[in-house]
C-alpha cells in the first residue's frame, strides 16, 4: 500500500448538461476503489462508480455491490482467492489496512469449498457487518474531516499528526528504512483510564522546535477538561522519545473553560515571544505555556476576526468594523507594569476579512498578512502595506519562509487551495492552484531542496505526501501507510463530558 500514487482523480469542469460525482457518496465510492483496486478512481470512472454505490439501500450494501463490480475488472485478474477475499472483506467492513483480518482463512475455505464470492458477500458478509461484528480494527486513524498537522523533523522530512474520530492522537514518522511508523501518542498520557482527546494543535517554531497542545475529556467527577501542553520539543525525537515525552506530559485543569473544550490552539510561535495557548470552551481564554499562569479571559467582539501573538508584548490583532470602516489594530493583553503599544494598521485591502501572522526578521514582531480585495503584508513593525497578490475572497491559511523563498497559501471562495511564492530578493509570483488531488491538506516548507510539502487525505481516504516545487507543480508523491484502529464507544464527546449525577 506504500508507494507512488500514480493515478489521481482529475477535477471535472461543472457545465450545464454534464454530471460529475460530488458529495459524501463520491468519497465513499472512492474509498471502495482505494481498498479494492489500491488506487484512486479516474475522472472517467468516478461518476459511474458513485452512481452504482448510491443506488444501494444502505452504505454496507453500497460498498459490497461496488466492490463486487470492481473485483471483476481485468486489472485484478491475477489475484488468487486469498487476495480477492481480502479485498472484498476489507471493502465491506470499510477497512483500509495491509494486514489480513484474523478470520480471513474461514472465508477463503468457503471459496475453496465451491461457494461463490457473490453469495458469500451478499448472504453472509453483509449481514455480519450490519450486525456490528468486527474481527479486526476497521476505523481510519486519519480522515478528511478530522484535524491533521504536519511539521519537519531534524532531517527535513514530515512528521504527521492526526486526531482520529476515536479520540486518539496518532504520530506518523518516516523511518530510516523508508517505511512509515504509526504511534498512538495519546495512549501514553499519564491518565487513569482512557479519555478522549477533544481537540489538539501542533506547531513548529522558527528554530525548528515543536509545540503540542491537547484538551482531554474529563472524568465524571472532574469539573473541567484537562490540558496537556509541551513546548520547545526537539524535532530530532524518534518514536521512543515521543512516547517518553507524552508519558511525562502532566495535565492542568481547563478551569473556567469548562468540561467541553471545542478548540485549543497556539498563537504565533516566534523568537523572543511567550508561547500563548488559546482555549475555547465556556468563553475564550489564554495562558502562557512557558509559565504556570492561570487562564485569563480573552475579550472579543462578536463577528471579529483575530490572530494572537506578540508585538513586543502578548496581545491580539483585531479585524473589525469601526466608525471609519474596517480597521485592524493590535491590543496588548493586560499585564502589570507592562508597556502596552497601541498599533493601528492603515491602507487595508477593501473588504478585509482575513488576517494571518507569520514570523518576521524582527524578533518578537510578526509580519501581518491581510486579505480582502487583494492580499497585503505589513512587514515587522512597518505601517505601510506591501502588495502580495490581487485576488478577492481569499482566506489565508498558511505562510512560511524557507531557505530560498517565502510561501503563502490561501483558499479561494470555492475552497480551492492556492500557493503564492516569493523567491529571495524578488517580487511575489503568480498564484498556483496546488494539491487539487487532496480533500484536505497541511502545508510546510521543504527545508532541504526548496518547495513545499503537502500532507493530506485523498478522496479514497489514503494519507498522502505530495512534494511541490517552488512554482507549485507536483514533483513527487508517496502514500503514508496507515494501520486501521478500533472504534471506541459510539458516544459523542459531549456525552462523555456530561456530568454524572448520583441517584
Amino acid at each position: 500500500m506504500s508507494g507512488l500514487i500514480t493515478t489521481v482523480p482529475e477535477a471535472q469542469p461543472r457545465q450545464w448538461g454534464m454530471a460529475c460525482a460530488a458529495g459524501a457518496h463520491s468519497f465513499a465510492a472512492a474509498r471502495v476503489a482505494r481498498i479494492v483496486l489500491q488506487r484512486e478512481p479516474l475522472a472517467s470512472e468516478a461518476l459511474s462508480w458513485t452512481t452504482l454505490y448510491s443506488c444501494q439501500p444502505d452504505p454496507v450494501r453500497g460498498r459490497a455491490e461496488l466492490a463486487l463490480c470492481l473485483l471483476a475488472r481485468t486489472e485484478l485478474e491475477e489475484l488468487d482467492n486469498t487476495g480477492r477475499m481480502a479485498r472484498i472483506y476489507n471493502a465491506v467492513f470499510d477497512r483500509y489496512d495491509a494486514s489480513r483480518p484474523p478470520d480471513l482463512a474461514y472465508w477463503v475455505s468457503q471459496l475453496a469449498a465451491g461457494e461463490s464470492i457473490e453469495k458469500l458477500v451478499r448472504r453472509q458478509l453483509v449481514p455480519l457487518c450490519e450486525s456490528g461484528y468486527r474481527a479486526a480494527a476497521c476505523a481510519a486513524p486519519a480522515a478528511a474531516r478530522r484535524p491533521l498537522f504536519a511539521v519537519r523533523d531534524a532531517a527535513g522530512l514530515p512528521l504527521v499528526f492526526s486526531l482520529a474520530a476515536n479520540g486518539r492522537l496518532y504520530l506518523y514518522r518516516r523511518t530510516p528504512f523508508g517505511r512509515w511508523s504509526q504511534t498512538d501518542l495519546s495512549a501514553m498520557l499519564p491518565l487513569k483510564g482512557f479519555r478522549k482527546v477533544q481537540c489538539a494543535d501542533v506547531r513548529q517554531a522558527p528554530d525548528g522546535s515543536i509545540a503540542v497542545a491537547l484538551a482531554v475529556a474529563p472524568r465524571p467527577d472532574d469539573e473541567a477538561a484537562s490540558l496537556h501542553v509541551a513546548v520547545g520539543i526537539s524535532n530530532a525525537l524518534d518514536e521512543a522519545g515521543w512516547v517518553e515525552l507524552f508519558r511525562s506530559m502532566a495535565g492542568r485543569g481547563a478551569g473556567p473553560a469548562g468540561r467541553i473544550v471545542s478548540r485549543i490552539s497556539f498563537g504565533l510561535l516566534q523568537s523572543g515571544a511567550a508561547p500563548l495557548v488559546l482555549v475555547s470552551g465556556e468563553g475564550c481564554w489564554y495562558f502562557n505555556a512557558a509559565a504556570n499562569d492561570a487562564l485569563a479571559p480573552l475579550q472579543l467582539d462578536s463577528g471579529c476576526s483575530y490572530a494572537v501573538g506578540s508585538y513586543r508584548v502578548p496581545g491580539a490583532w483585531m479585524l473589525q468594523d469601526g466608525a471609519q470602516g474596517r480597521a485592524l489594530r493590535f491590543e496588548a493583553f493586560p499585564a502589570p507594569a507592562a508597556h502596552a503599544p497601541d498599533i493601528e494598521y492603515t491602507g487595508l485591502p477593501r473588504r478585509a476579512n482575513s488576517v494571518y501572522l507569520a514570523a518576521s526578521a524582527v524578533p518578537n514582531v510578526p509580519d501581518v498578512f491581510v486579505a480582502g480585495e487583494g492580499i497585503s503584508v505589513y512587514r515587522g513593525g512597518q505601517s505601510v502595506p506591501q502588495p502580495v497578490v490581487n485576488v478577492s475572497g481569499a482566506r489565508l491559511v498558511w505562510c512560511e519562509s524557507g531557505v530560498s523563498a517565502e510561501y503563502l497559501a490561501y483558499n479561494d471562495a470555492g475552497g480551492e487551495l492556492w500557493l503564492v511564492t516569493r523567491a529571495a530578493g524578488e517580487a511575489w509570483g503568480r498564484p498556483m492552484a496546488v494539491a487539487g488531488t487532496l480533500v484536505t491538506a497541511a502545508l510546510l516548507a521543504a527545508a532541504n531542496h526548496g518547495g513545499v510539502h503537502a500532507i493530506g487525505i485523498t478522496p479514497g481516504g489514503a494519507l498522502a505526501w505530495l512534494r511541490l516545487n517552488a512554482q507549485g507543480a507536483q514533483v513527487g508523491a508517496e502514500e503514508i501507510t496507515q494501520s486501521a484502529v478500533w472504534e471506541e464507544e459510539a458516544e459523542d464527546l459531549m456525552v462523555l463530558a456530561r456530568p454524572q449525577v448520583a441517584a
